[in-house]
């Protein structure tokens, strides 16, 4: 019986001591952001506080906002591969939240879910769609 209540207060400790460095990584990941979004700011020419695709690829021209970035496990790769993509869905410009949530998926350490396998089916069912009503929509180009 004491070593039942041992294994689990051992248990107990360790579940307690994940969630406090889970806590903490948040915390500075949260702080990290909004210094790249103060740098982000400073670049921000027309002053609507949002950020261009442009602005966003000057800030990683810089080596400091790049360690910023790596610091989070971010692939810095990857947000420069996906930045048109991201951009045009997003008329041109993102909030602080958008460019967040984007940047913060972009880490190492996301796994993926289902749930993101669901939502990328949506989305590309959804271009389909699209192309298909702006295809039918065409004069017929065969004739």
């Amino acid at each position: 019986l004491m070593g039942i209540l041992g294994a689990l207060l051992v248990q107990t400790i360790k579940k307690v001591t994940e969630a406090e460095e889970e806590e903490k990584r948040a915390k500075q990941t949260h702080n990290t952001m909004d210094r790249l979004w103060s740098h982000i700011i400073a670049l921000d020419e027309n002053g609507d506080g949002y950020v261009t695709r442009e602005e966003f690829l000057e800030l990683l021209s810089s080596p400091d906002k790049l360690k910023l970035l790596k610091k989070m496990d971010v692939e810095v790769e990857s947000l420069v591969m996906l930045a048109h993509f991201i951009f045009n869905e997003n008329q041109g410009r993102l909030s602080q939240l958008e460019l967040k949530r984007w940047v913060l998926d972009m880490r190492t350490s996301q796994k993926s879910s289902t749930k993101d396998h669901y939502l990328t089916r949506k989305f590309l069912s959804a271009k389909f769609t699209k192309a298909m009503e702006v295809a039918s929509e065409a004069p017929n180009l065969s004739s």
